[in-house]
């Protein structure tokens, strides 16, 4: 290691990678194991500790499998993808708002029935007022 990665910047990508052997060669489990395990303890997200480890790993030469880019998502970048991302944001937004209008409206129906309620109860008490 050099004094950079351990003094410096990208000392945290270094202690990520450590403790990720670490826990490979102790544990025997996988690197998304051990990624899920740190990300825990650490309070980083997964994915994060995932970039760094991989990033040093390169740094360091580490025998990896080549990148895949874009590979595991459904389509690839560009206008199809963002118009559907679109789409898909619009349709969760309606959905959402649906969902808020339902909840207005049935809290609406409440507030009529409580003041109902109150009405009746008021009425009560004025009527118990006249028995005392």
């Amino acid at each position: 290691m050099n004094d950079e990665a351990s003094t410096g910047r990208g000392h945290i990508g270094a202690e990520i990678y450590d403790q990720v052997e670490r826990m490979l060669a102790e544990e025997k489990i996988t690197r998304t194991e051990a990624f899920k395990r740190l990300s825990d303890q650490t309070g980083r997200r997964a994915g994060t500790v995932a970039a760094n480890y991989y990033r040093v790993a390169r740094q360091r030469g580490a025998d990896l499998a080549p990148r895949r880019r874009g590979a595991t998502r459904g389509r690839g970048r560009g206008r199809a993808s963002a118009g559907g991302d679109v789409q898909g944001a619009l349709r969760r937004a309606q959905a959402a708002l649906d969902e808020l209008s339902a909840m207005v409206r049935s809290q609406s129906q409440e507030i009529t029935r409580l003041r109902s309620e109150n009405e009746s109860y008021a009425e009560i008490r004025r009527l118990m007022k006249r028995v005392k």
